[in-house]
């Protein structure tokens, strides 16, 4: 699309929220260099003196608009009432601490030339604290699996409107996930998700004056979006069990994989018998994930005494692949708790692992022109081409000792040429700003 076509919509909402952080979401609004672009500021706060906020702040902006909204149940109900007012092709919707990257509508237009049907977009993202940035949360491209234990995406979120006919509004029933039920919403609808992978927003963290109440939001927090992602599964008829995680931002899934022994035969499941499994009923859990219509492959973390061997593959654009979050420590949760966390991969290893059987004889099984790792990544790459996914499960653990098979150099040229689009395009598990190789998954 030719430069500024695009006209965009950001939805500034304040609903029991603090003015400094509503004057700096309005200031990063403001400063955007972009002509076609409104700037909705919905104030629910009546008696907290927003509006002078507003009126000091964008100035004489004519992008931005003021609009006094009567106080309803929750961010949802303001941001509801943003879809309506809106008149862009994308929406962007501003968590209420967050703030915008001077860059990011360049950056988006730039995206949506190339992606035009993408529906729901989200960027990486950092932190601001003390006024210095840091935690950059440098996120892989859409991944189911991940996002149902974790709303990954975060706060702030770019939509597009012809999109909002399918995926409804946000639920105002919802006090803190309904940005993530609305993410479950899209997805059960088909809606397409893009990734833009560059910084592009800012979460303000500040000291909190009283941390039990900050623990008895985040409890709350947790207690919703668990009601929420349970929700989600029993619309959809899967059996499966959501508890607490290691954190207040993220879940754990366990799927019921109890009928494991009654459909044997429906998987295969792959064993090297130098692999000590640890976990016990380990069949049975990776079971409970093959059995979705849209799993191809599972399989868990793989360690070697006190480090981790892999949690799972990653590969760069020449086709090699090395093991994720190698060499750390098993008692780490790695970065973003990307080795306990469950999620979509694009290899597993196969020194103990389930493929779904069907999946397998259809998809002609393993190519025995390659070798080694090459094996192993073909038929992965099989199943992501052919809309099933690869999951890693953390909470299968095998004792690991040695290495793979090395992949030889004929074997990785025929892997390049048969895929030859995919592998440089890079793994759209990983993230082009993370560092590729045996020392991955870290800042």
């Amino acid at each position: 699309m030719q430069l500024e076509k695009i006209r965009f919509s950001i939805i500034i909402g304040a609903y029991e929220t603090n003015a400094i952080f509503f004057r700096q979401a309005i200031e990063s609004a403001v400063a955007l260099r972009w002509k076609n672009l409104e700037i909705h500021v919905l104030d629910a706060c009546p008696g907290a003196g927003l509006e002078a906020v507003t009126r000091k702040t964008a100035k004489d902006d004519p992008r931005a608009e003021y609009h006094t909204i009567r106080p309803k149940g929750s961010l949802a109900d303001v941001w509801n009432a943003g879809i309506r007012m809106a008149r862009g092709d994308y929406l962007i919707f501003l968590g209420l601490t967050d703030r915008l990257n001077t860059m990011i509508l360049r950056y988006l237009s730039d995206y949506i030339s190339g992606h035009p049907d993408d529906e729901i977009i989200y960027t990486d993202h950092d932190e601001i604290k003390d006024g210095s940035r840091t935690n950059p949360y440098f996120l892989p491209d859409f991944n189911k699996e991940l996002l149902l234990g974790s709303n990954y995406i975060g706060d702030t979120f770019i939509v597009k409107r012809s999109a909002l006919a399918r995926t409804g509004q946000f639920n105002r029933q919802l006090t803190f996930a309904f940005a993530y039920e609305f993410f479950l919403r899209a997805m059960s609808r088909g809606v397409r998700f893009g990734h833009v992978s560059a910084l592009l927003w800012h979460r303000m963290v500040y000291d909190m004056p009283d941390g039990s109440e900050l623990r008895e939001l985040t409890r709350r927090s947790l207690r919703e979006h668990i009601t929420v992602v349970s929700a989600y599964f029993n619309q959809a008829g899967v059996r499966a069990r959501v508890s607490g995680g290691i954190s207040g931002d993220s879940w754990q899934v366990r799927y019921d994989g109890s009928e494991y022994e009654a459909h044997k035969s429906d998987v295969l499941l792959v064993k090297n018998g130098r692999v000590r499994v640890i976990t016990r009923k380990a069949a049975e859990i990776l079971y409970g994930y093959v059995a979705q219509p849209d799993i191809a492959i599972a399989a868990g973390k793989f360690v070697h005494g006190t480090h981790i061997h892999n949690c799972g593959y990653i590969y760069d654009k020449n086709g090699v692949t090395y093991p994720a979050c190698h060499s750390q420590s098993v008692f780490s949760s790695g970065l973003y708790g990307r080795n306990v966390t469950a999620q979509d991969v694009s290899m597993v290893d196969f020194s103990f692992c389930m493929v779904d059987a069907v999946f397998f004889r259809r998809c002609g099984g393993f190519d025995r022109r390659l070798r080694g790792d090459d094996m192993f990544l073909d038929l992965c790459l099989k199943a992501r081409a052919g809309g099933m996914r690869v999951v890693f499960v953390p909470q299968v653990v095998c004792m690991r000792p040695g290495t793979n098979e090395t992949s030889e150099e004929a074997s990785r040229q025929i892997m390049r040429d048969k895929w030859k689009k995919t592998i440089t395009a890079g793994d759209p598990c990983y993230n082009r700003n993370l560092p590729m190789g045996m020392d991955n998954y870290y800042l």
